[in-house]
């Protein structure tokens, strides 16, 4: 399996694509500059929450799954995944359709 690209590697690109699109992305938490471990909060138009977390796929690659939705189920799932892994990042982003930036992830519905 090819090891996932280091989040602190993949978050700076990200957060410039992202602004340059003219979205939006912050960072909520900061992990281990090494540490590959993901969650992606998406805010939708609407204001709702999903989170999204990076998982190892069947292709040896990596994907990303829906782990929360609601506000309080995405607070609870950050809160809990920190908790467990303090090297986690969790990144926001407020753009109509995440995955033309983040490759892997769902299509929006």
């Amino acid at each position: 399996m090819t090891p996932a690209l280091p989040a602190s590697l993949m978050v700076p690109a990200l957060l410039r694509r992202v602004f340059a699109a003219g979205g939006y992305a912050t960072v909520l938490a900061k992990g281990h500059a090494g540490g590959s471990a993901m969650l992606l909060v998406h805010r939708l138009a609407d204001g709702d929450l999903r989170a999204y977390e990076r998982i190892p796929d069947v292709n040896a690659g990596m994907a990303w799954r829906l782990a929360a939705e609601g506000e309080a189920a995405v607070d609870r799932l950050c809160t809990r995944a920190r908790d467990f892994d303090p090297d986690l990042w969790i990144v926001e982003l407020a753009v109509p359709d995440p995955a033309r930036f983040v490759a892997g992830f769902p299509p929006a519905n």
